[in-house]
């Protein structure tokens, strides 16, 4: 038996992938743009732009509605005789849908993940926006956690291993940003390093309450990228008004100065910048919300790992530290590889409890049921004979 083998793998890991792809190329358009450090000191109105994108998930959202609406017709056309059709019941039925009648909960749901994703970005945008430090690589703890109280969902011998590995190359990555950042008088932030910490719990919580209202309310993502851009767009557009009302300073960004001087010097790049924020946020966040749909919460981590690759990728003085980071974060990918048990390792039964394991055993001893009932009736023929 070869020590490391493949899992099961589906078309469908083409989204995540997709999803870092959009993200990275997002992130080198906004790079090359001659507006990016005036885009920098306006991440609210970056943050309305992004929230505006999500808004536009309501056209897949009215074409996936619209072929539900047709399919639902068509079974109820092959299920309901022509002649029962006209029945109090069978109306009732083929005007069911669950689309029509949805459930407070599934609101509720998305309104508390539209808030954690509100005080996410609120914080990365107000106290730690300049942060280099990966900790997105505690995601996988924190969500494994939520997912045990919210969704049930309990981890295996080789997902605790992973997890410890990963959280130990992520150490690594974090390491090297502190050695890039040699040179500054103020290496780390206290402040800073805790809320870019609760951001991460934000969107984890966001992530797996998510998960919890698609499988159990039949939310579709489209839905829910809808409302949380909507929901988004109005509160930050009263942030921003706040702000410049009261004339607030945050971090380096001063309000209204700052809004005034983006303004004032509009022109097409600009433009330019809010098409990239608008596309950009729409794909990259419907494919978090359908990868979560398809696969599990930790999924989403494929776009997270593919999107940190692009800092890496840069040709400067950190040109070793770079490839060094590269390096720990392609290691990183296959650890999670197995985690999500797309690779599986056959070495002291780690990979035992692996979906594709627990089939092929559940297979044998179903094969193995039947032979014992055809051996035991074969065995009581004989003995009538």
């Amino acid at each position: 038996m070869n020590i490391v083998s493949c899992g099961k793998i589906n078309i469908k890991i083409l989204i995540p992938i997709f999803g870092g792809i959009i993200r990275m190329i997002g992130r080198l358009l906004l790079d090359i743009n001659p507006k990016k450090e005036v885009v920098s000191k306006n991440p609210f109105i970056i943050s309305i732009y992004s929230a505006f994108g999500m808004s536009l998930s309501f056209i897949p959202f009215l074409i996936y509605k619209s072929k539900n609406k047709n399919f639902a017709s068509k079974i109820n056309n092959k299920l309901i005789p022509q002649e029962n059709r006209e029945s109090k019941l069978s109306v009732k039925f083929v005007y069911y849908d669950v689309n029509k009648h949805p459930k407070k909960e599934k609101y509720k749901l998305i309104l508390l993940c539209t808030l954690f994703d509100f005080s996410e970005t609120l914080l990365i945008n107000a106290f730690c926006i300049n942060c280099v430090y990966n900790l997105w690589v505690f995601d996988i703890t924190i969500i494994s956690l939520f997912s045990y109280l919210i969704l049930k969902k309990n981890l295996y011998k080789h997902q605790y291993l992973s997890m410890i590995i990963i959280i130990i190359f992520g150490i690594g990555l974090n390491v090297i940003e502190y050695l890039k950042k040699s040179d500054d008088n103020n290496k780390i932030d206290p402040i800073e390093i805790i809320s870019k910490f609760l951001s991460e719990v934000f969107y984890s919580l966001n992530i797996v309450i998510n998960k919890y209202n698609m499988e159990k309310n039949f939310c579709s993502p489209y839905e829910i990228c809808l409302w949380e851009g909507l929901i988004n767009f109005i509160l930050f557009s009263l942030c921003l008004l706040v702000l410049n009302i009261f004339g607030l300073t945050i971090g380096d960004i001063i309000y209204p100065e700052n809004l005034f001087d983006y303004y004032n010097n509009f022109d097409l790049n600009d433009i330019i910048v809010i098409l990239i924020n608008v596309f950009a946020s729409c794909f990259y966040n419907l494919l978090v919300l359908i990868t979560c749909n398809e696969y599990t919460p930790f999924h989403v981590l494929i776009i997270l790992i593919i999107n940190e690759s692009y800092y890496y990728f840069k040709f400067n003085e950190n040109l070793v530290l770079n490839i060094t980071g590269f390096c720990i974060l392609l290691l990183l990918l296959i650890v999670f590889l197995v985690f999500i048990e797309m690779i599986e390792l056959n070495i002291c039964e780690i990979s035992r409890n692996t979906i594709k394991n627990i089939s092929i055993r559940a297979g044998r001893d179903s094969y193995s049921a039947i032979k014992n009932d055809d051996d035991e009736a074969s065995e009581n023929e004989e003995i009538e004979e």
